[in-house]
């Protein structure tokens, strides 16, 4: 009984709950360091991408390693507005189902033809950061872009590179896997999309 009532009178004094918060504890380079793994939208991003760049070979993953980042910063440096906040997540969400139907459909492509939504996809992250920056005030402009680009670096590496040593050692059943968990991201955008939008 008391466990119940002691439920009851924390959710009745529990602030507002954001899934951006940001804690000005962690100090502007680790909010926006940390801001690639808490946010659901760019994590399905980043796997759709990784997907991609472990199936498709070594000139793409040097694309996207190097290009992804780089260009979500250089997005994130141009003015913009909080209120495009709504708009920057579902560009991220629309590209990483586009992203993972790519993989999902796994027809051989050109590279430099895979490279446009890969492209396009990064615009997304960088978007969403200079909104947020826009949005939180506080926040070092420097500190946080700096970080925010080093988290979508780390976060998209580690998940090329767990999914290249998959595909090595387990070449057949990882080709099927990267398919079924790229059609998985596609139904998880998706669900993302809908629930914005309801």
């Amino acid at each position: 009984m008391w466990r119940g009532l002691g439920a009851i009178g924390l959710f009745v004094c529990a602030a507002e709950a954001r899934a951006h918060a940001f804690s000005p504890d962690a100090s502007h380079f680790y909010n926006g360091l940390l801001h690639a793994f808490v946010d659901p939208g760019q994590i399905l991003l980043l796997l759709a991408l990784a997907l991609l760049a472990a199936q498709r070979g070594l000139m793409l993953a040097r694309g996207v390693a190097v290009g992804v980042p780089l260009l979500a910063l250089g997005v994130s440096l141009l003015p913009a507005r909080p209120e495009w906040l709504a708009l920057a997540e579902t560009w991220v969400l629309i590209a990483a189902a586009a992203v993972a139907l790519l993989v999902a459909w796994g027809r051989t492509l050109p590279s430099w033809l895979l490279q446009l939504p890969v492209y396009l996809a990064a615009v997304g992250p960088g978007l969403v950061n200079g909104a947020e920056l826009a949005r939180e005030s506080w926040l070092i402009p420097r500190l946080y872009l700096s970080g925010a680009a080093m988290g979508i670096f780390f976060l998209l590496m580690a998940l090329f590179v767990f999914a290249a040593k998959l595909k090595l050692h387990f070449e057949s059943v990882a080709a099927i896997g990267m398919r079924v968990l790229a059609s998985w991201v596609v139904a998880g955008s998706a669900m993302l999309l809908a629930l914005r939008w309801a």
